[in-house]
């Protein structure tokens, strides 16, 4: 149906016919004609007949002529009557959501304009007891913006309190950002809401955090050039040895204050990992990780053979020689055995023989297509059980005995079949 607008309007008597029952509609024409005609009575709506709405007259008017209706009047006019008229499930969306939502969300929600819904409302159905910039004034807008800072500290999301507080987006940023918190992204978000709280990182190297990092170097579940998938999944991948993976989970806990998850996909893939854009920054500090690319960064290099203690360089390796490393004992001698660590990647591993080299146990480099480090001799392999070890109950159990049976004295025979000890 065609909009029928008589806009040429020369008298206050005269009528103009709209069609479409807008409530809009009346709304500009009330605040048009009251500018006009001071005599207009704008609490007498207009009566309506079929699907027309006539302006009722004002004959107590003194004036002999009026203006002719504004341009931008007209613009106005038509964009109301093309939103056509609210209908029976808008009014019902509307005093059901008001409490929840702001107008603006209720607009996008309804396609209507702000100006629509917010004057629909207040003459409707209720005036909201505070405006959007009267509830941030005096006292208790600043109780509030405290309030909402100390829930988003706590591990609320921004969507939670944009709903709860009836919040724009602009608004919620502005009190954060005034509070000095850190705006979390999303996978930090879904971190805090699984594990109730952010990962405690810290700037220290603990033994707890070489553990980690050296585990990471030998068995790393992904590499460091994944983010291109923008993913950041920090884990090991322990195969079947369920006290390393377990290990390793404890040593994470100790130094991040969260819990990595443990999988078993198999009898022989057994997987510890966690998603954290936050430890995996904090990990790529010291290292890059990789099967042919893992290496200690410099500067941690120069500052493990200077500085570190020797009790906590040797329980770092530990989780190397967890993840690589194996201890073979020989089948006549039981008192002598070898612990063996390689790698296809020679820079990495030689970084590791440099170690060893620190705390003083003497090893062999063998440069293959897999490069070796291999640990033999009773002196070395006592100083590697006492500063090193092994985490894995298998391998720790192996090593020591045969370290046992090296100390323990030796049996010969004498002319008269007896057996004595000979120190």
């Amino acid at each position: 149906m065609e909009l029928a607008i008589e806009v040429n309007l020369v008298r206050c008597t005269d009528k103009i016919t709209l069609a479409h029952n807008s409530y809009q509609a009346r709304t500009l024409l009330s605040a048009e004609l009251e500018g006009c005609c001071p005599y207009f009575i704008a609490r007498e709506f207009p009566k309506r007949t079929n699907d027309f709405i006539h302006l009722g007259t004002c004959k107590e008017c003194p004036l002999s002529s009026f203006s002719p209706l504004s341009h931008i009047f007209r613009t106005n006019l038509l964009q109301a009557l093309e939103m056509g008229a609210w209908t029976a499930a808008e009014i019902y969306t509307l005093r059901k959501t008001w409490r929840e939502k702001t107008d603006r969300e209720i607009a996008n929600l309804l396609g209507r304009s702000l100006y629509s819904v917010r004057s629909f409302r207040v003459r409707n159905v209720i005036r909201r007891r505070a405006g959007h910039r009267d509830r941030w004034k005096g006292a208790s807008g600043r109780s509030l913006s405290r309030l909402i800072a100390t829930e988003y500290k706590r591990g609320s999301s921004q969507t939670d309190l944009v709903n709860k507080y009836r919040l724009e987006w602009r608004k919620l940023k502005e009190i954060l950002v005034s509070s000095n918190l850190q705006i979390r992204d999303k996978s930090q978000q879904i971190l805090v809401q699984r594990y109730g709280r952010l990962p405690r990182i810290r700037s220290r190297l603990s033994a707890s955090k070489l553990y980690v990092i050296f585990a990471m170097l030998g068995d790393n579940l992904r590499p460091s050039d994944q983010t291109k998938w923008r993913t950041h999944i920090i884990g090991i991948a322990a195969g079947s040895d369920t006290d390393f993976a377990r290990d390793w989970i404890e040593n994470f806990r100790r130094e991040y204050g969260i819990r990595p998850r443990l999988l078993r996909k198999g009898k022989n893939n057994i997987q510890a990992y966690i998603s954290s854009v936050d430890i995996w920054c904090d990990l790529h500090r010291y290292a890059v990780f990789g099967s042919r690319k893992w290496r200690l960064k410099p500067w941690l290099m120069r500052f493990l053979m200077k500085r570190v203690p020797l009790r906590v360089l040797g329980y770092g390796l530990r989780g190397f020689f967890d993840a690589e490393g194996s201890f073979v004992s020989r089948s006549k001698r039981k008192t002598s055995g070898t612990v063996n660590a390689g790698s296809v990647n020679y820079r990495g591993l030689k970084q590791i023989s440099h170690l060893l080299e620190r705390l003083g146990i003497s090893h062999r480099f063998h440069k293959q297509y897999v490069n070796t480090v291999s640990i033999s001799g009773r002196a070395n392999l006592e100083t590697y059980l006492e500063l090193v070890g092994f985490g894995i109950q298998r391998k720790r159990e192996g090593l020591e005995m045969t370290v046992m049976a090296a100390k323990r004295p030796a049996r010969v025979k004498l002319n008269s079949g007896e057996r004595t000890n000979i120190s």
